[in-house]
Order: structure tokens, then C-alpha cells, then sequence
């Protein structure tokens, strides 16, 4: 049975990674059909929060957000901003150790919304800032493919908020002072 069990979790880890990997490809072809409409922003993101509100729970870590009462409405499809979410709070947890903290945020610029992430994890050094959103590039070198991520994520991201038109960076001091990452999105008409 111990078998059984390790093989079916390999297969389901090479199925996910082959299902990142098309999702991929399709961004990168600008395949990805985008159904935008009106969407509450604040409700997007509580609805993120409170989905890995129990992973943040179980590893220690606190998440808060700090979202204006008068949020506007953006024009986005909401189940691709909200998989650029989770992907942003999944990897804050990642690398925030217990006792740390992540926020998020959201505040209304002229014409979009500034969404940002942030955690006092490890850090970003210089040299990883201006490559973490390409493809298959993971800042922990040290983690197994099995145990982290693919090294995906932050590239869809990209891509996904990129075809809303909008954009996303990150920003880091440094090395064991914590990153940033934030995006912007069109404001509803």
C-alpha cells in the first residue's frame, strides 16, 4: 500500500505539472480567453484570503488585508484574477516562515487598481527581482520539484494579468527582509 500511495502521488504531481505546463503554453500563445465583467475587487480578494486562510492558520503565519470601504469595481474575468491571487498568497506563504506576516492591499489609482502582496520572508535578491517572473526560474534553488512549485506560476501571472492590461512586479530590499508583489488592473467603466 505505501507504494501504491507514493505512486499516486507522483502521478498526480507530473499530472499537475503537465496541466501548468499547457496552461502555459497557452498564455504564452495569448490563447487564454479572458471573460471580463464588472467585479467587486474587495470580494475577489477576501475570497482569496479566506481560501488560505487555513494554510496560513496551520503554518502560523498571519494574514491580514487592509482594503479601502470604497473600493471600485475592476474589469477582469474573476477566476483568472483570483488564480493570480492564490498564486501570489500561496508563494508568500511559501516563503514567510512561521510567525511571519503577509498583507494584502488594494487602493484605487486614477485609472486601476493597485493590488499588493507582501510578506517579511526570505527576500529577493537583486538578481532574482529581475527574474522571477520568467519561466521555470525558482528563487530557492535548493527546493526539489516535488517539494516547491514548478516555477510557473509567476510567469502566467504575468501573462494573465498582462492580458488584462494591466501590470505586475515585485520588489524586494533584500535577502531575509522580505518582497512585494503588486499588479494593477482596469478600474470598471
Amino acid at each position: 500500500p505505501a507504494t501504491f500511495l507514493a505512486v499516486q502521488r507522483e502521478v498526480a504531481r507530473l499530472q499537475r505539472l503537465v496541466g501548468d505546463l499547457e496552461e502555459l503554453s497557452r498564455a504564452e500563445a495569448g490563447q487564454i480567453a479572458l471573460h471580463c465583467q464588472p467585479t467587486s475587487a474587495a470580494e475577489l480578494i477576501r475570497a482569496a484570503v479566506h481560501r488560505l486562510h487555513p494554510q496560513f492558520e496551520d503554518k502560523g503565519v498571519e494574514l491580514s488585508t487592509d482594503l479601502p470601504d470604497a473600493l471600485p469595481a475592476v474589469n477582469v474575468d474573476p477566476e483568472r484574477i483570483m488564480q493570480v491571487l492564490l498564486n501570489l498568497l500561496g508563494n508568500a506563504l511559501q516563503y514567510t516562515p512561521p510567525g511571519g506576516r503577509v498583507a494584502v492591499q488594494a487602493a484605487a489609482q486614477r485609472d486601476a487598481l493597485l493590488v499588493s502582496v507582501r510578506d517579511n520572508g526570505i527576500g529577493l535578491a537583486d538578481s532574482d527581482l529581475a527574474h522571477v517572473f520568467e519561466r521555470f526560474y525558482r528563487v530557492d534553488k535548493s527546493r526539489s520539484r516535488a517539494g516547491g512549485g514548478s516555477g510557473i506560476g509567476l510567469t502566467i501571472a504575468r501573462h494573465l494579468i498582462e492580458g488584462h492590461g494591466g501590470q505586475i512586479w515585485a520588489e524586494s530590499p533584500g535577502l531575509g527582509q522580505g518582497s512585494a508583489f503588486y499588479f494593477t488592473l482596469p478600474l470598471a467603466a
